[in-house]
Formats: structure tokens, C-alpha cells, sequence
């Protein structure tokens, strides 16, 4: 009988845990993907926090001073931006219903440009009935857009609450962060074995090419794309900056941003921060990518671009905008641990190949 019990008992405990495990994923599925995203912010600055603890900072402070830098940098803009909201959506509707949105005359340089200056002028000129055609189809469409947009804004304004829930996340994970790793290491140790060294490398390295390399070169294009428009007085310009942001990811994808401003700049007579927004984006926005993504992004991993577009726009589909950052993170160390289960295998296979054709 004693056996029979012990078995009865053993599928009791376990049946037990199962439903204590669901248990605690009913409780905690509303902030799974914030505990994700500090988790994966956790891990990829842990060596700045190790830092701040060398100095003699205590856990509590260096926590502290890792968590404000982050909080002010990933939600300064957001909230800024959803405190303006409203303002300049109003601002749009108002130009959009003004009488008359003039393109400027042709400028005198223009004309006198030698072969082309004639035909300049016309095409000049030609914008006039396209840029007129292009405001009387806003005006249509403005006021059914923009309460889209209001309802695209309420959800913004869940997705920054739970951001902040990460960020307030983040504190602890830094502070109690040696304890919880030692825990998740002798976890993946009992499920990989000797390959757990491989595996945790992998996934540092997928997830520092992703947050740092793509979203991190993202987020600096934006930043600097905010100043400039701040420096223009362009109106709802932090709007503008969260546009960036995600149009920054796609390569020259920000044209989309900063063409419509210029074109916007010269109807209203301003030719020369219209010229000076084109040449902010063409020689600086547009250039951060090229020397910065290459210093942040870790060498280590050599990502297919098209697996970040996918994890990024399936994670906003998916998960909200906490997607942006979780989807190509999951799908990068995903295929990163696949590449490296494949290499190894065929290298097995080689190796058996080459002791059968010895032994031959």
C-alpha cells in the first residue's frame, strides 16, 4: 500500500502545483509583459548598475540611480507628447480650416538657375493646384481622423501607465537582481546542462542588438529629431518625435516625417527653416543610424533585419506598444538559439562523417 500512496501522493503534489502555477498566471497576466520588459531592461543594463555598485553605492541607491535616468529618457517624450495631444490636434484642425493655404511665389534665385530655371518655376508653381486638391481632401477627412487619433490616444495613455509600472518594476529588479539571477541560472542549468554558459550568451547578445542597436539608435533619431523641431517652432513637435520614433526603425522611412514638415514650412512662407528641417534630417537624423546602430549593436549577432520589422510590428500587434520592444526581442534570441542549435548540429555531423570515413 505504501507505494500506492506515495504514487497517489506524488500526482496530488503535482496536480497541486499545476493549479497554484495557473493560479499565479491568472494574477499576474495583466502585468506579464511589464515584468517582461523590466526583466529585459534589467539584463541588458545590468553592467551600468554593476558600476554604480563598485562605486560603493548601496543596492537601494544604485538602484535609484539607474531607474531616473531610465524613467526620464523613455518617458519623458511619451508624456509630453500625451500632454500636448490635444492641443495640437486642435492646432491642426484650425489650419485645416482656415480659407486659404497659399503656396508661396517661386523665389527670385529660383528662375535665374541656368537650363532648368524656367521649368523650375513652372513645377514650382504646379504645386499650387496640387497642394490645394491635397487641403480640400484633409478638410474631408480631418475631423473622422482625428477622432481616431482620440481613441488611439486613450490607449496610449494604458500603454505609458503600465511603462511606468515597469519602470517602478525595474527598482526592484536591480536591487534583489543577484538573488533572482542565481535563481534563473541554476533553473536553465537543470534544462541545458553544460550548454547554459552558450545559451545565456546568446541571449545577452540577441537582446543587446535589438534594444540597443535598433530601438536604442530609434530612440536617438527621435530625440534629435524633437530638438530639431523644437528649434524650427514646429507645432505638437513631441507628437512629431513619437512618429520618429517607430518611422526611425524602417530605414529612410523618416522622410515621411520630415518632407510633409518642410512642404508644410514653405506654404507658409517660411523657405528658410523649411530648407533648414530638410538639411537637419539629411545630414544629421538621417546619419545617427550609420555610425551609432554599429557601436551599440552587438557584434556577436548577426540579425536578419526583416526578423526585427516582423517582431516589431507583430509585437504592437500582439501586445500593445510594450510589443515594440518584447516582440523582436523574443524573436531575435529565438532564432539566434535556433542558428546555434543548427551550427552545432551540423558540426556533429561533420565530425561523425569524418570518424566513419577514418575508420573506412
Amino acid at each position: 500500500m505504501n507505494p500506492a500512496i506515495t504514487r497517489y501522493e506524488r500526482i496530488a503534489s503535482f496536480a497541486a502545483l499545476c493549479v497554484l502555477l495557473f493560479a499565479c498566471y491568472r494574477v499576474l497576466q495583466p502585468f506579464m509583459f511589464d515584468l517582461l520588459w523590466a526583466a529585459i531592461l534589467c539584463y541588458v543594463t545590468w553592467p551600468l548598475y554593476a558600476g554604480l555598485r563598485n562605486w560603493g553605492l548601496s543596492r537601494d541607491w544604485a538602484a535609484i540611480g539607474m531607474v531616473l535616468p531610465i524613467g526620464l529618457l523613455v518617458l519623458t517624450p511619451f508624456v509630453t507628447a500625451a500632454f500636448n495631444f490635444t492641443e495640437d490636434i486642435n492646432r491642426v484642425l484650425h489650419w485645416l480650416g482656415e480659407s486659404s493655404h497659399n503656396w508661396p511665389p517661386p523665389p527670385a534665385w529660383l528662375k535665374n538657375l541656368p537650363w532648368i530655371g524656367d521649368s523650375a518655376v513652372e513645377t514650382w508653381k504646379s504645386f499650387d493646384a496640387d497642394t490645394g486638391r491635397l487641403i480640400k481632401l484633409a478638410r474631408q477627412y480631418a475631423l473622422s481622423v482625428s477622432s481616431w487619433i482620440v481613441k488611439q490616444s486613450i490607449g496610449l495613455a494604458g500603454e505609458l501607465m503600465h511603462m511606468g509600472l515597469s519602470i517602478l518594476v525595474l527598482f526592484f529588479f536591480y536591487r534583489d537582481g543577484e538573488r533572482v539571477a542565481e535563481h534563473a541560472i541554476n533553473a536553465v542549468e537543470r534544462l541545458a546542462g553544460e550548454q547554459t554558459q552558450r545559451i545565456l550568451h546568446i541571449v545577452r547578445t540577441s537582446l543587446r542588438a535589438v534594444v540597443y542597436g535598433i530601438l536604442g539608435t530609434a530612440l536617438a533619431q527621435a530625440l534629435v529629431s524633437i530638438l530639431g523641431f523644437l528649434i524650427a517652432g514646429v507645432p505638437y513637435a513631441f507628437v512629431l518625435g513619437v512618429v520618429a520614433f517607430f518611422l526611425m526603425i524602417i530605414p529612410a522611412a523618416g522622410t515621411l516625417v520630415w518632407l510633409p514638415i518642410s512642404i508644410w514650412l514653405l506654404m507658409e512662407g517660411e523657405t528658410g527653416w523649411a530648407i533648414f528641417i530638410a538639411l537637419w534630417f539629411l545630414l544629421l537624423v538621417g546619419t545617427i543610424d550609420n555610425w551609432l546602430r554599429p557601436i551599440l549593436i552587438s557584434r556577436e549577432v548577426d540579425l536578419p533585419f526583416v526578423l526585427i520589422m516582423f517582431g516589431i510590428f507583430g509585437g504592437l500587434l500582439a501586445f500593445g506598444f510594450i510589443g515594440v520592444f518584447i516582440g523582436p526581442t523574443i524573436l531575435a534570441t529565438s532564432y539566434a538559439l535556433m542558428l546555434d542549435w543548427l551550427i552545432r548540429k551540423e558540426q556533429e555531423t561533420r565530425v561523425d562523417l569524418e570518424i566513419d570515413q577514418q575508420a573506412d
